[in-house]
């Protein structure tokens, strides 16, 4: 993202190595707990099913979306992720340049639309979530992950005062929640559930969907589902 009225950081410059986070143990551990847990939200595509995937970047979440069988687009800001995102082509997605907040699709194209570690980098964080919902087909969902506000290691990052964590907008769950709520039904879950006890994933998801607030997730991303 480049700066201007919608982003809090210009991620252009780093487009070239921002994948190689991907390459090392942090993060190859943290790749897979993040999409372990986006699977248990998002069920392998149906034939013809579209996946919008906003601020993607150079295409990292793009490229899993596609492997679930989604036939993606990718939007970005910044024309320099956009290029990296353009040069890998396997497995195939279609990458464009827009703003989150104002996407250039028609009303109700996609069945998913996804933001992955935007949310918190945008500054006008509704806005985007109203273009999103706009875009997303009447039985379709959002799809949001961000960074754990209360984690450990993103409350070590922010005291840090280190960039890019320094100028985002990091979200508490219950932060979370509330901006997403008056958009639709929420589901949320945090990485790390995974390997709790099943007595205690069915305990949450029961009370969750009673409307009871469950115990405060800490993993250090969350994904949150908004259904209309």
């Amino acid at each position: 993202m480049t700066p201007n009225a919608r982003s809090l950081f210009d991620f252009g410059p780093l487009a070239g190595e921002y994948d190689r986070w991907y390459d090392k143990p942090a993060g190859r551990f943290h790749d897979r707990q993040q999409k372990a847990l986006v699977r248990s939200f998002l069920a392998p595509a149906r034939p013809g099913e579209r996946l919008l995937d906003v601020g993607c970047g150079t295409g990292h979440w793009s490229r899993f979306f596609a492997s679930l069988g989604y036939s993606v687009v990718g939007v970005d800001i910044s024309a320099e992720m956009i290029e990296v995102a353009r040069a890998n082509v396997s497995p195939p997605c279609v990458f464009e340049i827009a703003d989150a907040c104002n996407l250039p699709f028609d009303t109700d194209s996609f069945e998913v639309v996804a933001g992955m570690v935007i949310l918190e980098f945008v500054s006008d964080a509704p806005g985007m979530l109203t273009e999103m919902f706009r875009c997303a087909a009447p039985s379709g969902r959002i799809l949001i992950g961000t960074l754990n506000k209360i984690a450990p290691i993103n409350q070590h990052r922010l005291d840090e005062d280190k960039e890019p964590y320094a100028s985002g907008k990091l979200l508490s769950p219950r932060e979370l929640r509330r901006l997403l709520e008056p958009f639709g039904h929420v589901r949320m879950a945090g990485t790390g559930e995974q390997s709790k006890k099943r007595a205690i994933r069915l305990w949450r998801l029961v009370n969750e969907r009673l409307g009871v607030r469950h115990p405060k997730l800490d993993g250090a991303f969350i994904v949150a589902e908004v259904r209309p």
